[in-house]
């Protein structure tokens, strides 16, 4: 576009420009002649002035005997037509009889009006031509750039989370049918065997145990699928309140105090009384009650499960400045293989090669629990120690 205004100025102005100064001087002198012959010499004198002033021009008045009454005697007489126009010279030339007042004889009026200038400005426009052109480069440069920033780079960035949420979602769904398809099988061939009495299946009243034992599998991971399908639709309907995470936390872990004496569990609290946070209570407690029941589940009998609870202010941290609530789950005398970390909270990760939901659940428990936190603004990670696992959440208050 600035290229394209530099050209119309570059070959129009010229043409443009030489019409209205030769319109706006006609208007001038039409207007002189018209009023002459109410004004004496003086009076013209004094016209002719302001107009030589505001138009830049040359301009000589004679009187009948040809001797020059106002102006220069350098101007070129030209005899003939009362307006003369010529373009040889780069000027415009006009001639005209005035009559005054105080005298019955005309007088004869000669102006020349360079138009020379705006030839040179021209001139001029071609030689910064090249300046011009760097300067709309530049201008388009900064243009795309901030379009790209602005615009282009953060769609880009949304379609390639909704490209990665499609690809995971595909994924989620393959492995879905994975994880369904085996217990249906099972059940579907403990069935048959026991319908048409074949071998083992004979003995009805074991296999219609491991059958109601396989369906209840089923059943429990299809109720944890809904889960994190509720959690993926609704992350954004969250029932917000404000309530005192320190007695929420207590209450989570006395309800697996079966688990921990079964386990012979030592129980060590670390918690900051009277801690507030808002959140969806009923989401968050089955949040942190899978990253307890994981941490017992995996705890080997006579270790420790350590439940901390702390605020901590970053006021040297001036990105990550303000108070924070830190959250650490820990269980001793375990360790996770540094290579499965980043996996773990995929959904249907398992840790047993065997992936069998006795020992190691349907894979689905951490995966919701990422999610559930994701959904309320909590950072989340989990790390090995020297002889622990620690699931650390992050609350920025």
């Amino acid at each position: 576009m600035s290229i394209l205004i530099y050209f119309i100025l570059y070959s129009l102005l010229p043409s443009f420009y030489h019409k209205y100064k030769i319109e706006t001087l006609q208007e001038s002198v039409d207007f002189i002649a018209k009023e002459s012959n109410t004004k004496d010499l003086e009076s013209l004198k004094e016209e002719l002035y302001y107009m030589r002033k505001k138009h830049n021009l040359s301009i000589t008045l004679r009187n009948h005997e040809g001797r020059v009454v106002y102006g220069n005697n350098d101007l070129i007489i030209r005899n003939g037509n009362y307006i003369i126009k010529n373009n040889i010279y780069d000027e415009y030339n006009i001639q005209m009889l005035l009559y005054t007042r105080d005298s019955i004889y005309p007088y004869i009026l000669n102006i020349t009006m360079p138009l020379q200038p705006i030839d040179e400005a021209t001139d001029v426009i071609k030689k910064l031509m090249p300046t011009i052109l760097i300067l709309c480069i530049i201008i388009g440069l900064i243009g795309a750039y901030i379009y790209l920033n602005a615009i282009t780079k953060p769609l880009v960035e949304i379609i390639e989370k909704e490209r990665e949420a499609e690809n995971k979602r595909k994924d989620f769904i393959a492995t879905i049918s994975h994880e369904l398809k085996t217990p249906i099988t099972i059940i579907s061939g403990q069935v048959e065997g026991m319908i048409y009495n074949i071998g083992k299946f004979k003995d009805r009243d074991t296999y219609l145990k491991k059958s109601y034992d396989s369906i209840q599998e089923l059943k429990k991971l299809v109720d944890e699928m809904v889960e994190v399908s509720k959690s993926e639709i609704l992350t954004t309907d969250l029932r917000m309140e404000k309530v005192n995470f320190s007695e929420l936390l207590k209450k989570l872990v006395k309800r697996q105090n079966f688990l921990i004496e079964e386990k012979s569990l030592k129980t060590i609290f670390d918690i900051d009384d009277n801690i507030y946070v808002e959140c969806d209570v009923e989401r968050i407690e089955k949040a942190i009650n899978n990253i307890i029941n994981n941490a017992i589940k995996y705890s080997p009998n006579n270790e420790s499960l350590i439940v901390r609870l702390y605020k901590k202010n970053n006021r040297n941290n001036i990105i990550n400045s303000g108070e924070k609530i830190y959250l650490v789950i820990e269980n001793t005398g375990v360790k996770i293989d540094d290579k499965y970390l980043k996996e773990i909270f995929e959904p249907f990760f398992r840790l047993e090669k065997s992936r069998s939901r006795k020992t190691g659940g349907s894979g689905l428990g951490l995966y919701l629990t990422s999610q559930i936190l994701k959904s309320h603004g909590y950072s989340h990670n989990i790390k090995n120690s020297n002889n622990s696992v620690i699931f650390t959440i992050e609350i920025k208050n």
